[in-house]
């Protein structure tokens, strides 16, 4: 099963790249289901349309589809190969 990433918009590069990988990609402004992984660039984003995201890792009813919880990616000043990397890494997933 694809991870879920939610990308906030602006960042439609990413969002190509990491669908080309075979990643689920939505909106961050519209999704309201479990995601695995939030991408948003910048520093005062707000990322309150994900108020019922665990952050405490047991995701049985918070909203997130990986047990351990949801990874937040700040895509600022980094290409997209580098965000992907990062996914990769963080969910054990050999790049190639």
């Amino acid at each position: 099963m694809p991870l879920t990433v939610a990308i906030q918009s602006g960042l439609e590069d990413l969002a190509a790249a990491l669908r080309e990988r075979g990643y689920d990609v939505v909106s961050m402004e519209d999704e309201t289901g479990p995601v695995d992984v939030i991408v948003y660039s910048g520093v005062s984003n707000d990322l309150t349309v994900f108020d019922t995201v665990d952050y405490y890792g047991d995701g049985t009813t918070m909203g997130v589809s990986n047990p351990s919880g949801v990874m937040l990616v700040n895509a600022h000043s980094h290409s997209p190969e580098q965000v992907i990397s990062l996914i990769n890494h963080r969910f054990g997933w050999l790049e190639g």
